[in-house]
């Protein structure tokens, strides 16, 4: 029973260590290299060729590392602390991507998410598309647009918003422009300043995987009053978003 236990683990590793390794590659062909947190994959798949080496060899009876029982012990905690709190963290990223987004708000957030040149990265342009079909909906809601100017950007995320909300058909007079922020922290910040004191609810529009982080980040700020309003969410790089949210978020946790 042991061996057969440890038969499937050393397969099961296998498996997921040449999906990883196989989906790393998806994303640099879909892409490109610059995609942010790319490595956490090639860094999983080795962590799991490992494994199934350690099992192979200790099927085959031949010699492996042994280490006291007090470090095999912590190991495992450790391994299942994680697994706990990662399952618990994706969980709110999906609660965030289930959202239903909050009819006739007083003003909406739209997060930047970069530009190559002049033309919107595919995740700003599903927020775009979303601030667009939001505001269609729902004409009495106000808009920031908000993002600065980044290497390699010919014009701030902000004014790319602007601009694409305008050939859409929305009335220049219901955007409002935050062009000086750099990061997710600064959008919100920057943009609630641009408020008056006695807004009702805020909607913070971003990709759905991006939702519950933005929304943490409002809230640590003191801007409780929020919801979130999820465009799709990128696929097939939804996965890698997801999983690179459980490590951005730890951070904002931990460290503010």
């Amino acid at each position: 029973m042991i061996k057969t236990w440890k038969t499937i683990k050393m397969i099961l590793c296998l498996l997921v260590s040449i999906f990883c390794f196989g989906y790393a590659a998806v994303c640099v062909i879909y892409a490109g290299i610059h995609v942010s947190w790319l490595f956490i994959w090639p860094l999983f798949g080795i962590f799991f060729a490992i494994r199934h080496r350690m099992l192979y060899k200790e099927l085959r009876g031949k010699a492996r590392l042994t280490f006291p029982l007090g470090i095999k012990l912590l190991y495992k905690a450790c391994f299942l602390t994680f697994l706990c709190i990662f399952v618990f963290v994706e969980s709110m990223v999906l609660s965030g991507m289930q959202t239903n987004p909050e009819e006739d708000l007083p003003y909406v957030i739209v997060l930047g998410a970069g530009l190559r040149g002049n033309a919107p990265t595919r995740p700003l342009l599903l927020r775009m598309q979303a601030a667009a079909e939001y505001l269609t909906d729902n004409p009495d809601t106000m808009v920031i647009a908000s993002g600065g100017q980044g290497s390699g950007e010919s014009m701030s995320e902000a004014q790319c918003i602007y601009n694409y909300l305008v050939d859409k058909g929305i009335a220049p007079s219901r955007i409002l422009l935050e062009d000086q922020s750099r990061n997710t922290v600064e959008n919100i910040q920057n943009s609630f300043a641009m408020l008056p004191a006695d807004t009702g609810r805020v909607g913070i529009l971003s990709n759905g995987f991006h939702i519950y982080r933005a929304t943490r980040i409002a809230i640590k700020q003191g801007y409780t009053n929020v919801c979130g309003i999820p465009s799709r969410t990128l696929y097939p790089l939804g996965l890698h978003y997801m999983v690179r949210e459980f490590f951005a978020i730890i951070a904002l946790e931990v460290f503010g």
